[in-house]
């Protein structure tokens, strides 16, 4: 598992946890609230699903990009 903060561009200017594990699946929490959950669309899924670096660093690229897209998110 692959823990990391990103603080978001816009908006208020919040920071969001990112956790991330080697399979390419993510989490982002604000505080003790989980405001999304997601995994990489690069990611192979099936017989091919081994974990490695490659697919967490992978997951953080995306959650920092799902949270940047989200302009109505709330961040209260």
């Amino acid at each position: 598992m692959v823990n990391t903060r990103y603080t978001r561009s816009s908006g208020l200017g919040l920071t969001y946890d990112i956790s991330a594990n080697e399979r390419g699946s993510y989490s982002v929490w604000l505080g003790d609230k989980e405001m999304m959950r997601g995994h990489d669309s690069l990611t192979a899924r099936g017989k091919r699903c081994v974990p490695n670096k490659r697919k967490a660093a992978g997951a953080i690229h995306e959650a920092q990009i799902a949270i940047e897209r989200l302009s109505a998110m709330s961040e209260c």
